[in-house]
């Protein structure tokens, strides 16, 4: 037992840090019902602030962190409360691609303002003394135990033995009582958010200091604690704090036997698939509160409307002026290179290699209602496999495609048989646990990925026609999305997308009306998995030199950010997507505009999270605007000019 002891009292250090910042996520949820996915960011942002208070600017930490507590983080606090009140009772996912807004528009927002790869100093010595016969422990160690020791306590005390307490119940209980009785609900949630903002910026600047001050870094870290949380919100907040001081162990006694390997992966890995498995287990005990709540009665109220308004329509098939719209665009993209036969057709190569990717997620997010956060890792399994099996000359690229969509079909299932159990906020966490164990787990291995070398991908060679050239390229990528779309847009108007729409507007309803939820919810999670595939297949042999680092989590996050903003209900948003996406390509784009583009999809997202179509509803809202104001007024007659009022008789006026 002596040789674990000091793997057990380090991982108690850390575990006391992942605790506080899994009560301080359960906080909000309990009271507000956001899972605040921009927890880290937060923390992140707090950190950078702090370093630019006390080592850039000299103020004494007994100045910078009052200023921290009482001012940066109270305000951060209070926004995100005036942002997320709005959202109550707005569909779960809209508050779940609001609060990934925010951390990539704090991401982005960190990596304009500061530089990268600074260093924090500790807030305590980081001189060591003796704990038993030969553990050295840090004075930094001990004081960060026993301040996220304490504030768990205070935080613990405070919600059940004060009247802020009573009124926090209250509201999440029943606040529409709440509110008749004089319990302020605004008021609770913004205290709340002030808190939780306070807590994230504690763990910031205790954090950074051995983690160093990285945005990626440090929001991933903290990313760790959404498995403690998930047992706060099962358990209670004193159940937050101890899963996280579990898990801090558990970490720790790992890295005695992980040095290199597998095993140094899976403990990389370990908070992930414990998030995945405590999912899982527990998904019939997982219930939303607060405005995630309200959501669920509403969409239970909208059952029998929606079966009253969708029955009649089974069986119909409607035809649209998008499809000409869409077939005149696709002969417009095959001409595209006889104007743009230089470098520039590289980057519209890319867009449409993108946009499949994008459809993909339309297909699953916007018609189906199932948010995934790990379309990424189904594009890494299909560009790794067109690296290993397309042949040094891409002769066998087709079989590679093949094999690249079969292996990501049973990937597809499991998380196909996942949504079966889990859905809105719950899904979207086991969808992103998947993504970081494929990460860590699988894209890290060096037989699969080449490790941080990577491997090469060979263009396609197929059928007698080689694609190693740059219009040959691009003419595939456009045949490819193009027929992609077309099948789309046929299951759109069918059957199939009907039946996607009611699934996605009510599962009640849906089961009403005959629909097989667990085999619409299995197929569209395999073909979506598939169609990625194939997309990464693309990918890697367009990029031809592949690395794990294209197919981090962060790239799915961005994926579906970028779909929101395009429209997700609308196949003209996978095009968005694939616009935004080159745009960071181009040369002509200064560097300044480029290094802003992250920060304004992140608020444009925010700002038209509620608009399934994005940008095209917003264009078409502010073009009826501009019409309206511009049409003409209607003629005034001779009576109407003289001030006599239509329909009036006025005594001696002569018709």
């Amino acid at each position: 037992m002596s040789a674990y002891w000091p793997f057990i009292v380090i991982g108690i250090f850390t575990g006391g840090l992942y605790g506080l910042a899994a009560m301080g996520m359960v906080l909000t949820y309990k009271t507000v019902g956001v899972f605040n996915f921009a927890y880290g960011a937060i923390a992140m942002f707090c950190a950078f602030t702090y370093w630019q208070l006390h080592d850039q600017w000299g103020i004494s930490a007994w100045v910078a962190m009052p200023i921290l507590f009482l001012l940066v983080a109270p305000v951060i606090g209070v926004i995100l409360e005036g942002l997320f009140r709005p959202l109550s009772g707005a569909a779960i996912e809209v508050v779940i691609v609001v609060s990934l807004g925010v951390l990539a528009a704090l991401s982005a927002a960190a990596g304009l303002i500061w530089p990268q790869d600074e260093h924090l100093q500790a807030i305590f010595p980081i001189s060591t003394f003796r704990f038993g016969s030969t553990l050295h422990v840090g004075y930094d160690q001990l004081g960060t135990l026993l301040i996220s020791l304490s504030m768990a306590a205070v935080l613990w005390g405070l919600l059940r033995h004060t009247r802020f307490g009573t009124q926090t119940r209250a509201v999440v209980d029943n606040p529409d009582l709440s509110d008749m009785i004089g319990v302020h609900g605004d008021n609770v949630r913004r205290v709340a958010w002030i808190l939780s903002s306070v807590f994230a910026a504690l763990v910031g600047i205790l954090i950074s200091p051995s983690q160093g001050l990285d945005v990626n870094q440090l929001v991933l870290v903290v990313i760790y604690a959404f498995a403690p949380a998930v047992l706060g919100i099962l358990f209670g907040l004193p159940a937050a704090y101890l899963g996280g001081l579990g898990l801090g162990i558990a970490v720790s006694l790992m890295s005695k036997w992980s040095n290199s390997g597998t095993v140094s992966n899976l403990e990389a890995a370990l908070p992930y698939l414990l998030l995945f498995i405590l999912l899982v287990v527990f998904a019939n005990r997982l219930k939303a509160a607060g405005s995630g709540a309200v959501a669920q009665r509403l969409s239970a109220l909208r059952s029998a409307e929606t079966v009253q308004r969708l029955r009649w329509s089974v069986g119909s098939f409607r035809v649209e002026r998008g499809l000409a719209v869409g077939l005149g665009g696709f002969v417009l993209a095959l001409l595209v290179p006889l104007a743009f036969p230089g470098p520039n057709l590289d980057f519209l190569t890319q867009g449409f290699i993108y946009a499949v990717i994008a459809l993909t997620l339309v297909v699953l997010t916007g018609w189906a209602g199932q948010i995934s956060l790990a379309q990424f890792a189904f594009v890494g399994v299909g560009a790794f496999t067109a690296g290993h099996l397309a042949g040094a000359h891409g002769q066998h690229f087709l079989f590679a495609v093949v094999m690249g969509m079969l292996f990501a079909a049973p990937l597809g299932i499991i998380v196909g048989l996942v949504s079966l159990r889990l859905s809105g906020l719950y899904l979207a966490l086991a969808t992103l646990a998947f993504a970081l164990v494929m990460d860590n787990v699988v894209f890290n291995r060096s037989d699969v990925s080449g490790g941080q070398t990577g491997i090469t991908v060979a263009r396609p060679h197929f059928f007698g026609m080689s694609f190693t050239g740059r219009a040959a390229m691009y003419e595939l990528a456009v045949v490819v999305f193009a027929l992609i779309a077309i099948v789309a847009y046929a299951l759109r108007q069918g059957p199939v997308g009907r039946r996607l729409h009611i699934v996605r507007d009510s599962p009640l309803a849906a089961s009403t009306l005959g629909v097989n939820l667990t085999v619409t919810k299995i197929v569209v999670f395999v073909v979506g998995a598939m169609v990625a595939a194939l997309g990464g297949s693309l990918y890697g042999a367009w990029q031809q030199a592949i690395t794990p680092q294209d197919f981090m989590w962060s790239a799915s996050l961005a994926l579906l950010l970028v779909v929101v903003l395009g429209g997700r209900s609308l196949i003209s948003g996978a095009v968005i997507a694939g616009v935004v996406y080159v745009i960071p390509l181009l040369p002509q784009i200064p560097t300044k505009i480029k290094e802003l583009i992250p920060l304004l999809v992140a608020l444009g997202v925010i700002g038209l999270a509620q608009e399934p179509e994005g940008t095209v509803a917003l264009a078409r809202r502010q073009t009826r605007y501009v019409l309206g104001v511009l049409r003409p007024l209607p003629r005034r007659t001779p009576r109407e000019r003289e001030g006599v009022p239509t329909g009036k008789v006025v005594p001696g006026h002569v018709r």
